[in-house]
């Protein structure tokens, strides 16, 4: 849950006081707002726990004002999966909306509880209509572009798909500067993820078929796990890293970010032991495999990099800032 949710309750219930609304009205504007991110929370689950079925594991679930976020770790490469994926939340919605719209007939009309239900009906309907919108990011720009990957290449089906986007961002964007500032905020992260969306997949189609051993750095900085810290932080400071690998008697076992090393010194002292800091997980390659493949695989593991072996020794390093620079160096040199 962001700091941002709890301050829009907090804002909602102010609203309420200023404008000398009861405990019980307050309390009421409060709880179906709660009422809505629940079902948002829903929403989202249903895409973790589709995805989970097709073996794609899902990093948080994230409320914000404008919504919720679940972060996969990647959306599935095959076109059916990402339909199935996209369309669940909106259709859980409509179910949800079906259920209530039941449940109504069991509440008197004109009463709190009856109201309280068709405001609920009529939330999940828009919820659903709004996510089914055919733009990234939303559920029905996904749903897009699955659909039309069926038919085309996954990159200009992205491309469509996100040109959607930045067209419904302008839209709204227009529209919230007459009317609600808010529609501003949703233009700026519709926008946003369209364009994250369409650079995303520029950058795997560029990858695509390239081998490691193209792109890699072949100087391998690392450390073992009985060295001092202060090591590491000179090894991150002189050569300008985020990120360090951990090598125990030849064997990687992990990476150590600049923020874990200071949290450990901050901690321990400079005098511990590298062996005393957070560790990630390390993403072991070889110099054959596919850039394209690597980057998926870095999108899993964000405090990450990429160790490149060679017949069990560490003859290079890639980060997803290599993997890009090594995309704009080539793409300059193309134009």
């Amino acid at each position: 849950m962001h700091l941002t949710l709890l301050i829009l309750l907090a804002w909602i219930a102010g609203t309420y006081a200023l404008h000398g609304a009861g405990f019980s009205a307050t309390a009421i504007g409060v709880g179906l707002v709660a009422a809505i991110f629940v079902v948002i929370v829903v929403h989202e689950l249903g895409h973790a726990l589709v995805a989970r079925r097709f073996g794609i594991k899902t990093r948080d679930i994230m409320l914000l004002p404008i919504g919720g976020i679940a972060s996969l770790e990647h959306m599935p490469d095959k076109p059916r999966q990402e339909l199935a994926v996209a369309a669940v939340g909106p259709v859980i919605n409509l179910v949800i909306a079906a259920i209530l719209y039941a449940a109504r007939f069991a509440t008197d009309p004109g009463t709190l509880a009856n109201e309280l239900v068709s405001q609920m009906i009529y939330i999940n309907v828009g919820l659903a209509v709004f996510n089914l919108i055919p733009a990234f990011p939303m559920d029905g720009g996904r749903v897009l572009r699955s659909l039309l990957a069926m038919r085309m290449g996954p990159e200009r089906a992205t491309n469509i798909a996100a040109s959607m986007g930045k067209l419904f961002a302008v839209a709204i964007g227009i529209l919230g500067l007459f009317t609600n500032p808010l529609l501003l905020v949703i233009a700026f992260v519709v926008w946003s993820g369209a364009q994250q969306e369409a650079a995303m997949s520029q950058l795997k189609h560029a990858l695509a078929g390239v081998p490691v051993s193209a792109a890699m750095l072949r100087r391998v900085e690392a450390v073992t796990p009985d060295q001092p810290l202060e090591d590491a932080a000179a090894l991150l400071l002189r050569g300008g890293l985020n990120q360090l690998p951990v090598i125990d008697h030849g064997k990687a076992i992990g990476v150590i970010t600049r923020s874990d090393v200071a949290s450990a010194l901050a901690h321990a002292g400079p005098a511990a032991t590298v062996a005393t800091a957070p560790k990630h997980e390390i993403v072991e390659v070889t110099p054959a495999d596919s850039l394209d493949s690597v980057l998926e695989r870095l999108r899993e593991h964000p405090d990450s990099i990429a160790l490149v072996v060679d017949e069990g020794l560490p003859v290079g390093v890639l980060t997803a800032e290599h993997l890009a620079a090594y995309v704009a160096l080539h793409q300059r040199g193309a134009a």
